[in-house]
Order: C-alpha cells, then sequence, then structure tokens
C-alpha cells in the first residue's frame, strides 16, 4: 500500500523547468559555493599532506568540477537524449531522479578530480572515497531536493488549479452570452491534387497533427466530425492565422478558442475539452502565454 502511493506521488505530473540560462545560473551559484565551502573549512595542513597543488588550486577545481558537472546532466543529457514528448510528460519521479542523478555525477567527478590531484594512488582510496561521498550526497541533497521539489509542485498545481477555475467562468460566460457567427467558409488545397478542404470558421473545433496527415475535428449541430487531410499543421496554421482567435497551443493542435467547453490542469500544464469530444487538447508551457492573450481577448 506504501509503495503504491509512492508510486503515485512519483508518477504525478510536473513541470520540465530546466533552460540553458537556468542551468548556467545553477551551475556558476553550486560551483562558486563548492568552492567557498571547501576553502574556508579543509585545513591547509590537510591538502599539503594529501594533494600536489596548493588549497587554492584544488579549490577551484573542485568549483570547476562541480561547475561542468552540472552543465553534463542538466544541459548535455537531456539535449542528446531528451525527446519533447519526455519532457511535456514530465513527472516528479523523473524529476527527482535526474537531481539524484546530478548530485551522484557531482561525487564521481569530484572523486575522480581528487584521486588524479593526490599525491597517493590506490584504488582502495578512491572507492571508499567515492562510497563515502555518495552516502554524503544522497543524504545532505537528494533528501531536501525532494523535499523541494514536492513543495514546489504544491505551489504550480495550487496556482494552475486557481487560473483553470477562473478560465472555466469565463467559458461559462461566453457561452451564456450569443456570439455572432462569421460568415466565413474556406477552401483550403491539401498536398493531394484531388482534394480540398472546405472549413467551415464556425464549426472548427481543432486540428491534431498526425504525420503528413491532419485530423481536423467540426461540430455541426452538436454532431462531432473527424475527417484526416493531407495537410501539414504548420500548412494549415498558417492559412489560418488571420484570425486571431485560432492558435496553436502545442505544435501538433490548432484549435479555436470561441468553441472550448472546458479547461483543466495540474502542476506540468494546461488541457482543453471541446463538448462531445473525450480527448483533451494540452496547451504547451513555452505557448501558454499566447494561449492566455488569445483567450483574454
Amino acid at each position: 500500500m506504501l509503495l503504491h502511493s509512492i508510486i503515485q506521488i512519483f508518477n504525478k505530473p510536473y513541470p520540465y523547468l530546466f533552460s540553458f540560462q537556468r542551468n548556467l545560473i545553477i551551475a556558476i551559484v553550486l560551483g562558486l559555493l563548492i568552492y567557498l565551502v571547501n576553502l574556508y573549512t579543509i585545513e591547509e595542513s590537510y591538502v599539503t599532506n594529501h594533494f600536489i597543488f596548493s588549497k587554492f588550486i584544488v579549490c577551484l577545481f573542485a568549483g570547476l568540477t562541480t561547475f561542468f558537472s552540472i552543465l553534463l546532466i542538466a544541459e548535455g543529457v537531456p539535449r542528446l537524449f531528451f525527446k519533447q514528448n519526455v519532457k511535456e510528460n514530465w513527472t516528479i519521479g523523473k524529476e527527482s531522479l535526474l537531481i539524484i542523478s546530478l548530485l551522484f555525477v557531482i561525487a564521481l567527478f569530484n572523486n575522480i578530480m581528487s584521486f588524479m590531484l593526490s599525491k597517493e594512488h590506490t584504488s582502495n582510496t578512491i572507492i571508499f572515497s567515492f562510497l563515502n561521498s555518495s552516502l554524503y550526497v544522497v543524504i545532505i541533497g537528494a533528501i531536501p531536493a525532494t523535499l523541494i521539489i514536492w513543495f514546489n509542485y504544491t505551489i504550480l498545481l495550487k496556482e494552475n488549479l486557481k487560473r483553470v477555475s477562473l478560465y472555466n467562468e469565463q467559458l461559462t460566460s461566453r457561452i451564456k452570452d450569443t456570439k455572432p457567427e462569421i460568415q466565413n467558409k474556406i477552401e483550403i488545397q491539401t498536398s493531394n491534387k484531388n482534394e480540398v478542404l472546405e472549413l467551415d470558421i464556425n464549426t472548427f473545433l481543432f486540428a491534431k497533427s498526425e504525420g503528413n496527415y491532419t485530423d481536423v475535428y467540426t461540430s455541426i449541430s452538436k454532431k462531432i466530425e473527424c475527417k484526416p487531410y493531407r495537410i501539414t499543421i504548420q500548412k494549415l496554421e498558417e492559412v489560418l492565422q488571420k484570425y486571431p482567435f485560432i492558435i496553436s497551443p502545442h505544435r501538433s493542435y490548432i484549435i479555436n478558442i470561441r468553441n472550448i467547453s472546458t479547461t483543466s490542469g495540474n502542476a506540468r500544464n494546461y488541457r482543453i475539452s471541446f463538448q462531445g469530444i473525450s480527448h483533451e487538447v494540452p496547451v504547451s508551457r513555452n505557448k501558454f502565454q499566447a494561449f492566455k492573450n488569445a483567450f483574454n481577448q
């Protein structure tokens, strides 16, 4: 039962907040912190007896090692191995695992650096040192980091649910008002020469990318229709950009804000629902501001 509860917590949605600017700031701050902590806590005599360089150089190497370790794990690994869908489906568990991995890499690289700069080179020394520092990292670093993640998750969830409640109130108000229909039906030539997409802007709900095809959802007399067309989502967005209430909240979607029924959210992102359709449209964090601006118009 306890294990099941822990798994549920680790599977909770969490925003992927890592960016180059954020990673660089963290790397500089922690690298400088490690340098200063070592500089003011390690005895000069200890450095002289165990290392080939002066105390200042050894502490500087510790700070630089920490700096590059953070950039490697927080910036390098995601760029090489994390696809966009991984970041969009980020969880508390993935965030915790990444931070713990970061702490272990910092410990590993600093131990390797210490071994290379030490006067005595024995395998037992580096193994014992690594095991000792790894335990220290878990106790001192991982537990507080996990608590911070949970605290941040709680704040983000509360803020997002508050915004969702506000948006749903606005949606309810809009539904009560009579919305003037736009007398505009357009024809869009698809990549197939014999196929033309005839789209009524009033009945258009949203479009979803499916490779070289795009599924177009419409609602005619409360009947939902979904038809695939051989056209990219980028081409369709380009054609519809003259309508300010039709936007792209996600790289794979285009929506008609006027036809939204409800919104929902968690600590990671927002999701949009349309009446009569169980499928929810996600709102990417990098496109949330554009969605917000269009929604409030």
